[in-house]
């Protein structure tokens, strides 16, 4: 062959093996802030036998969870267990926006059993306005690293963030 032949070949090769590379591409750190939801994630709304209410966003019937809400009736606070992928256990801070509200909020943080990253469990006032957003809109986002928005995308899932604040009030 001429040297000139050779080179369609080779370049047929090269795409052949470069369309079955396992290897993916590296991830920017603008990605990873805007990472997408796992499929199959949305917000549902359930009671306990304690007599108090959860809006959690995750996988139905799995572990896979990125945050739960709980209240009781009239509460003056809602109560919220996210993961956090840095930090150290004990006292901390877990972030969230929905949004232009944002705030930080007091955390305790211990290793995850589900998770590589940490629980952290604490309150948001139910005045708050991160709150207040999310129950308006059904967007919300953890500040946190590597965290997806976790925004309702349908009108069961609105319906269902409305019935858990109505709860909460009261």
């Amino acid at each position: 062959m001429k040297r000139q032949g050779l080179w369609l070949p080779l370049a047929a090769s090269a795409l052949v093996l470069g369309a079955c590379s396992t290897t993916a591409p590296p991830v920017s750190m603008t990605a990873q802030k805007t990472a997408r939801a796992p499929d199959g994630m949305k917000w549902n709304y359930f009671g306990t036998p304690e007599n108090d209410k959860r809006l959690a966003y995750g996988l139905p019937d799995s572990d896979v969870v990125g945050i739960i809400f709980s209240c009781r009736r009239k509460a003056p606070a809602v109560g919220f267990h996210t993961t956090l992928s840095k930090g150290r256990p004990g006292n901390g801070t877990a972030s969230f926006r929905s949004g232009k509200a944002q705030g930080r909020y007091a955390a305790k943080l211990t290793p995850s059993e589900i998770s590589d990253g940490l629980d952290a469990v604490g309150e948001i006032p139910l005045a708050d306005a991160v709150l207040a957003a999310f129950e308006n809109t059904g967007l919300i986002s953890q500040v946190e690293d590597k965290v997806y928005a976790q925004d309702a995308r349908t009108a069961a899932e609105r319906a269902d963030i409305k019935r858990f604040f109505s709860f909460c009030r009261g």
